[in-house]
This record gives C-alpha cells, structure tokens and sequence, in this order.
C-alpha cells in the first residue's frame, strides 16, 4: 500500500527511499543465520529457532546490560500472533491471542522493559513437559542479582522452586493452585469445612515460606518468600450499589498484585503500534516480535530522561533511520496508460528473413521486449537468435511481424 498508484494510499516517504521491487527482493531474500550450517530436522541437535537464534542470543545479551536491574520483576507469558503451520504454535483460548508462538518474558514491574526472554518451542517429546514452569523461571533468573524481589501466578509457582530461588537470594511470591503437592492442608482445598468471610485469611508458615489464603470475591491463595504474613493492609472494595467497603488485605497479595503487570505493559507497548508483516516464512514473525522488542525496550530507556511520547518517539526513530536518504531513481504515481514493449531492433533486422529467426534459450531471465511493461513486468529466459533480445515464446510471432 505504501508504493500505490493512488495519491490516497501512497507514503511518498517510504516509496521515495526504497522502491517496491527492492524492498520484495530484500524480503524474499532475508536471512539471519547461515542457512548451510543448519542441522536437519532429523539431527538430536536441530534447534527449531536456529532461523532467529543469532539475533535471539545477542537481544537477550544486550537487553541486560543495557538497563540497569530494578528490584521489583515479573515473569509472565507473552503471545505472538502466527496463524500458519508450525511445530511452535500453541493453542490458548483464554488469551486475547489465542494462536501463536509463546515467548516466556522477565520485565521490569513498573516500566515494562524487557530484561530476557525465552521462545517456547514446544514439547521435547509426546508427553507434557515436567516442571516447565519451574524451568522458565530458574532460566529467566539466571543473572539475576541477589535481594530481587520476582512475582509470577500459578503457571510458575511451586515450593519447590520458591525454596531454589531463596536459597540464591531472591525472593518471590505468586498465586498457587490449590493442588500442588506439598501445600498445607489448611490452604489447600482438602480443608472443605474451613468458611472465610470476605477480608478474612489464614497462613502456613514453613521457614522460609509462608501459604497465605485470602478471601476476597473468592479465595486467593499464594506462597511468599518475601513477606510477612500477618501483615495486612486496608484496601477499598467497591460494593454492587457502588459503596465502598474497607476491608484487610495481606500484603504479599497487595504486592503481587501491584508488581505483576510489566509483561502486560510490555505487550501494551508493542501493540500499541504493530510492525508485524505477513509472510508465508514462520519465522518472520519471530523476527518481528523481536525488532518490536527491541523498539520498545529503546523508547522505554529513552523515556526515562525525555517526556516525548510512545508515538513521536516512533516517528522520529524512523526519521533517524531513513536520514534523509533517497532512492538514485524515484518512483511516480502513474496515472497514464500502460506503455507498451521497447523492441530496441531496427526494423531491417527484426522484419527481414522472419524464417531465419529462432528462439534460443539464454538460461537468464530477462525483460521481454514485446509485452513486458513498467506496469506489469513480464520475463523470458528464451532471446531471439538473430536479434539478440529476450521475447516470450507466445510474443515470438508478434515480435517479428
């Protein structure tokens, strides 16, 4: 739509700098890695991202060291929207993306930067991956330093891996489900004749965590490493007749509940002004999610000493990236008929002894001469014998009469 005829359509500062032609050659031709040092499909060592596994490993290298780590992180998931064929995708339809690749992100609670991140690529064999979350979380955690506090839900949390996490200094706490193993009886739901009134909770306390469950609309359950249980904090609930009601809250839930959002202001940010493009490649839209990543990471670096918006901080790094550059040949709407085929031959060679003319293949796919035109061009790797010029075999006859 950028390189349209139409006035209305057309952005004459794109078509201006990169022609149509060039930008599709550039597109079908785009690669990240060495296509020759790829493993087959059929070798243990085939890496399903190994189309986008250079600039994965340099993003998530460079995002932490260019932003210094905030105390207060989330670990939540991240969709990709991709609707095509992939070993990848998954399936979630409780999700405002409900297919696509998954990516495991770890942002920053208050700003949304992402500090690393992880594509999923599915299961290792036929039957469900044990511990996943667990996994994702001791990946992501990695370089993480010591005394940071990571909240994530009940995909993730287990004692288990609260207990591995505390045992490196970092605290965390997350909603749990109630049948995990090794969760107190009193917070599990085995306790059935155990009734809260809305405000109400109870806690297990196992050094160094503590099971807190709260009722609220219904009951909350999480495991903290981070805080202590019996203190609570006032919150406002706003009542059906819209009053408000002052009721307790622990504070391990008021933290979880104020710190869990920065993978969601992540995805606000990168959808707020897409650049995904489609494309029949899987891994394009891996390629963008990851340019957007990038995008979003600079702004949210950039913002913290300028006020210039999300949307004007866009425009002017597309400014900063085309810099003034135009293309050797611009590109004009054309709003005249279609021109016909240059035949470049004198009349006295094309018209003379037609018989004599033969057509040979030139193995080089070349503009025809007779209908190819700067509308609709049209090829042939077949050349006329005697003229010397490229003709599709239907235009041979035409050309010569």
């Amino acid at each position: 739509m950028y390189w349209s005829t139409d006035e209305f359509y057309r952005n004459s500062v794109i078509s201006e700098v990169m022609p149509f032609k060039r930008f599709q050659k550039i597109t079908e031709n785009f690669h990240i890695d060495n296509i020759l040092e790829e493993a087959q499909r059929d070798d243990p060592s085939y890496d399903k991202l190994c189309k986008v596994r250079p600039i994965v490993d340099a993003l998530n290298e460079t995002f932490q060291q260019n932003c210094s780590s905030s105390q207060n992180q989330s670990i939540d998931e991240s969709m990709i929207k991709f609707k095509g064929k992939s070993s990848m995708k998954q399936y979630m339809p409780k999700k405002p993306i409900k297919r696509g690749y998954k990516c495991w992100c770890r942002c920053d609670s208050k700003t949304g930067y992402l500090y690393q991140f992880q594509i999923y690529t599915g299961k290792t064999d036929n039957t469900a991956e044990e511990g996943l979350g667990c996994r994702v979380v001791l990946d992501l955690c990695q370089n993480v330093s010591e005394d940071t506090f990571i909240v994530f839900d009940n995909f993730f949390t287990s004692l288990p891996l609260l207990e591995i996490l505390y045992s490196e200094k970092i605290y965390a706490v997350g909603t749990i489900r109630a049948n995990r193993k090794g969760l107190p009886p009193e917070i599990s739901k085995q306790n059935k004749d155990l009734k809260l009134s809305p405000g109400e909770f109870i806690f297990k306390y196992s050094n160094p965590i503590a099971c807190i469950k709260w009722m609220d609309t219904k009951d909350v359950l999480v495991s903290t490493t981070a805080h202590d249980p019996r203190s609570v904090e006032v919150i406002q609930r706003t009542q059906k007749n819209g009053s408000k009601k002052a009721m307790f809250c622990p504070v391990a839930i008021k933290k979880y509940t104020e710190h869990m959002g920065g993978v969601d202001l992540f995805d606000h940010y990168r959808s707020s002004y897409p650049l995904s493009c489609k494309s029949r490649k899987y891994w394009h839209r891996l390629f963008w999610f990851l340019f957007e990543a990038a995008v979003v990471n600079l702004y949210i670096v950039y913002h913290q000493k300028s006020l210039m918006t999300h949307r004007d901080f866009r425009f002017r790094l597309g400014r900063l990236l085309i810099n003034n550059f135009r293309a050797k040949k611009v590109t004009v709407p054309l709003f005249k008929n279609k021109k016909g085929g240059v035949y470049g031959v004198p009349d006295e060679i094309r018209l003379l002894n037609v018989g004599l003319h033969l057509p040979q293949d030139n193995l080089k796919f070349r503009r025809c001469r007779f209908c190819s035109t700067r509308v609709k061009e049209k090829r042939s790797r077949f050349i006329c014998k005697t003229c010397k010029v490229s003709i599709c075999p239907e235009c041979f006859d035409n050309f010569h009469k």
